[in-house]
């Protein structure tokens, strides 16, 4: 999943808050919970995350395509999360492969600015490092699947 729909906060009521809005998450957490990937480290906030869109990372046109069918398609659930109390950070979080270039630029359409503005979320782009043609010829030869970077951020762990 390349784009990803994220809510949080601190004192977040997870289970009140999806109990009211109609859209199914792929993940959710709760404060105090230990993380899954280190288990020694406890979840300081509570949230979920939606698949905004499945496209590849490479595919930056096609997440924010589907990103704003999403936020169209969604637009009352998504207003009503981010009203909802205890909800301090709702964004749409773009994986997006970093192209080793002189210039690297990612282009925001107006119809994808306005959806998500009055949504009311916040944008991020995230850039992870691919591998490259030849790295995924040796990689594809050695029978090994690509594989995607994760997210660095807490709620991503």
């Amino acid at each position: 999943m390349s784009c990803i729909f994220r809510v949080c906060g601190d004192n977040l009521d997870i289970e009140s808050l999806l109990s009211i809005v109609a859209l199914q998450p792929d993940r959710v957490w709760r404060r105090g919970e230990p993380r899954r990937k280190n288990k020694d480290k406890v979840h300081t906030f509570s949230g979920a995350t939606f698949t905004a869109s499945g496209a590849d990372f490479s595919e930056f046109d096609v997440q924010v395509e589907d990103a704003t069918r999403f936020l169209e398609d969604n637009h009352q659930d998504v207003l009503t999360m981010v009203a909802f109390e205890g909800v301090e950070d709702v964004r749409l979080d773009f994986g997006i492969e970093f192209r080793d270039v002189a210039i690297h630029g990612d282009f925001l359409p107006n119809h994808f600015l306005r959806a998500a503005g009055a949504a009311g979320i916040s944008v991020l782009l995230s850039h992870y490092p691919c591998p490259d043609e030849d790295d995924q010829s040796e990689q594809a030869g050695t029978g090994q699947p690509a594989t995607r970077p994760e997210s660095k951020s807490e709620g991503s762990d």
